[in-house]
């Protein structure tokens, strides 16, 4: 969970004392573009970092405010993210049976992939496609189930360290920049 530092909604309302219901009507504007601007911030430092499309992250990524608006969260939940969703090599399902010793290739984070033995991409009846090994990892017996491969989830890429840290950081300057625009909105008169 990403807290915020509040100061600048305390010296906001002291500067907007004088106008009844401003300070809260600041405030209120200013956690909401700061909330919804950090979805925006979210998708792009893990894009940065890891090799998922940006579809793969909004879907699972949300944002609420509290009854009085002066509080909001933002939040991310789900499950495991198919392999399928990040860099593989080949892109799309082969026609045939690739030649022996010729395995999957795939990068979750930038700059860190390689090849996974044994692994093939199939489209199932349903019309998914996903990244599969069959349970036993290469052995010949082609009775064997199939397990699908996946990567990590969405909360575990936005719980790295650096991207934590960078949409905390974003979010904190946010707010701050927020909170200024609608005190000057409200104070050079553009706002009541």
């Amino acid at each position: 969970m990403i807290e915020i530092d509040a100061s600048a909604l305390h010296d906001a309302a002291k500067l907007l004392d004088g106008i009844p219901g401003a300070a809260e009507k600041a405030a209120k504007t200013a956690v909401r573009k700061t909330v919804r601007g950090a979805r925006k911030d979210a998708v792009a430092k893990v894009k940065e970092r890891y090799t998922i499309k940006g579809p793969y992250i909004t879907r699972t990524l949300g944002f609420s405010f509290s009854a009085g608006g002066l509080t909001g969260s933002f939040r991310s939940s789900g499950r495991v993210n198919d392999l399928a969703y990040f860099k593989h090599n080949p892109q799309s399902v082969p026609k045939r049976r690739p030649p022996k010793g010729k395995y999957l290739y795939s990068q979750v984070v930038k700059g860190e992939g390689g090849t996974i033995a044994h692994a093939f991409l199939a489209r199932m009846k349903s019309g998914h496609v996903g990244v599969f090994q069959r349970e036993g990892h290469g052995a010949s017996n082609t009775s064997l189930p199939i397990e699908k491969m996946a990567g990590p989830s969405t909360p575990q890429m936005l719980g790295s360290p650096s991207v934590a840290a960078f949409i905390q950081q974003r979010m904190e300057e946010r707010l701050a920049k927020n909170v200024e625009h609608e005190v000057n909105a409200f104070l050079m008169g553009y706002r009541r």
